[in-house]
């Protein structure tokens, strides 16, 4: 696992993005950017370790308001709480939102979604999605890091952390490679899971196909991130001009923002 890991007893895939090297050469401060899974079973320990050694003051909770409402995070005293979706509730075989580790049902809604490229396609160009990463964008953006770091997360921490994650990255300048291994990081904290539901649905099921697709839906993949990016490059260009055009995030607020978490 990367040394950037925040380990927790009841919030999996969370890591600080401290240390990752923009292509000037400037490293990113720690205690600044964290992303992971959802907040739902975090301990007192938890809270505690994030507040006291990470200084967690801002958490941006990217789920519908179904995935909210059935599993709502644990609330931090003295942390902002901000619920900011990026899809509506009509994708929830999408998220996850509506999945539980005993209902196989829930894991079969991913047999009805398109494939994951064109969703995240969807998600740096449909306009509802756009406006939505604008606000999620401006909010980690144009918070005060003097007060603390922001974590942002959504079910798995995989794929709209994972998008959200990158794009943020890109904002500041980090170069492609490495934020395609940060992205991938997610695998190594899903595997075991993905695997145990592959297991449980070919058992119940007998196909393997169907098995094989369950598991893909747990796992980040090279080609879902180069699906966004590419679209992005397609429709807009560079990477300041999406922020700019695409999302409603002006180039002030990106440089303000490079200036205060590197």
């Amino acid at each position: 696992m990367s040394t950037r890991s925040i380990v927790l007893q009841g919030v999996p895939n969370c890591r600080d993005m401290g240390g990752l090297v923009t292509e000037s050469g400037k490293s990113i401060r720690p205690n600044m950017l964290i992303r992971s899974a959802h907040l739902v079973n975090a301990t007192p320990q938890d809270t505690d370790e994030l507040t006291r050694e990470h200084r967690l003051s801002m958490v941006i909770d990217l789920r519908t308001d179904f995935g909210i409402t059935r599993e709502p995070d644990v609330r931090i005293p003295g942390v902002t709480y901000v619920h900011a979706p990026i899809f509506d509730d009509s994708v929830l075989g999408i998220t996850h939102d509506n999945d539980k580790d005993a209902d196989l049902q829930g894991y079969k809604s991913a047999l009805n979604v398109p494939p994951m490229e064109d969703l995240y396609r969807m998600m740096v160009l449909q306009e509802d999605c756009r406006e939505n990463l604008g606000h999620i964008m401006r909010t980690i953006m144009e918070h005060d890091y003097e007060t603390g770091s922001v974590l942002w997360h959504c079910s798995e921490g995989k794929d709209r952390c994972g998008l959200v994650s990158a794009l943020v990255l890109a904002a500041l300048r980090v170069n492609a490679h490495t934020i395609m291994e940060d992205y991938l990081l997610t695998n190594l904290v899903n595997k075991a899971k993905a695997q145990k539901y592959y297991e449980e649905v070919l058992a119940e099921t007998g196909s393997e196909v169907i098995a094989s697709t369950i598991e893909q839906a747990f796992l980040a993949k090279e080609s879902y991130l180069v699906a966004a990016f590419g679209a992005i490059l397609e429709s807009y260009g560079p990477i300041e001009t999406y922020m700019e055009q695409g999302l409603g995030v002006s180039l002030n607020t990106i440089e303000s923002f490079r200036i205060h978490v590197l």
